[in-house]
């Protein structure tokens, strides 16, 4: 009788915890890598964010499904409220009375000037007058976007930038330094045209949540509850050692 009643309360403890097991969705940048990128079927993304955030939410008893899309699509569902929330995202002039953040940042990336290979070291100051690549939809320092003087050219995405820096088209771009890297690599003829020559900032990146979507402000704090436990019981600091090994 004993053992039949053990079998019961388990049996009672797995349907209450499969009844409050929760499933969000949430956008994510597609082309980003190595933060943020894609799988090869398009079904899921893969990087630092989503291991972090994936993390965050699953210590809170909640799953995630991300959606992969470009950028600009990713923030502009955000905005209106089709989508709870969109990633990687800075906080600056743009963006911090659009949208909810969690206060503990995802993660924090360093974001350079790369100009052609003969170039000298510069700073953003060095920038104004000339035409610099910066990447559709993507946000940028306060420091950036407010200085008028720099002439911006717009292009899809961060590898086209360092195309037209190599071609001569543009005279500088912007890049999230580790993505910077990545494309080289993958990319070994741009390494004789171009290279990094100013560092621009080092920025906390989050997840922007929805201020229309119903369940914005809920799962910006969820969030940021299962963040702090992640970093609180190692696991954040497992992620990252095993994402600094994937670079190697």
């Amino acid at each position: 009788m004993v053992l039949i009643h053990l079998i019961f309360a388990a049996l009672m403890f797995t349907s209450v915890s499969a009844a409050s097991a929760e499933t969000i969705h949430l956008n994510g940048e597609d082309d980003w890598a190595p933060y943020s990128s894609a799988t090869k079927d398009y079904k899921d993304l893969q990087g630092l964010a989503p291991d972090i955030i994936r993390a965050a939410f699953k210590s809170q008893g909640i799953t995630v499904i991300f959606r992969p899309m470009p950028f600009t699509r990713c923030m502009k569902e955000v905005d209106l409220g089709r989508s709870l929330g969109c990633f990687d995202t800075l906080i600056n002039a743009d963006t911090q009375d659009r949208y909810l953040f969690h206060p503990t940042p995802l993660f924090k990336a360093e974001m350079y000037i790369y100009g052609k290979i003969n170039s000298k070291p510069v700073t953003l100051i060095d920038l104004e007058g000339k035409k610099v690549g910066v990447t559709m939809g993507y946000t940028y320092p306060t420091t950036f976007i407010e200085n008028k003087k720099i002439l911006r050219e717009v292009g899809p995405t961060e590898k086209s930038q360092m195309q037209k820096l190599a071609s001569g088209r543009i005279d500088y771009a912007i890049l999230w330094g580790l993505t910077g890297e990545k494309i080289l690599k993958d990319n070994p003829h741009l390494l004789s045209k171009v290279k990094a020559v100013g560092k621009v900032s080092r920025d906390s990146l989050y997840i922007n949540f929805s201020k229309k979507h119903k369940d914005g402000a809920k799962y910006a704090a969820i969030f940021e509850k299962g963040l702090k436990t992640i970093i609180e019981n190692g696991t954040y600091k497992k992620i990252e050692a095993d994402f600094q090994k994937s670079l190697n």
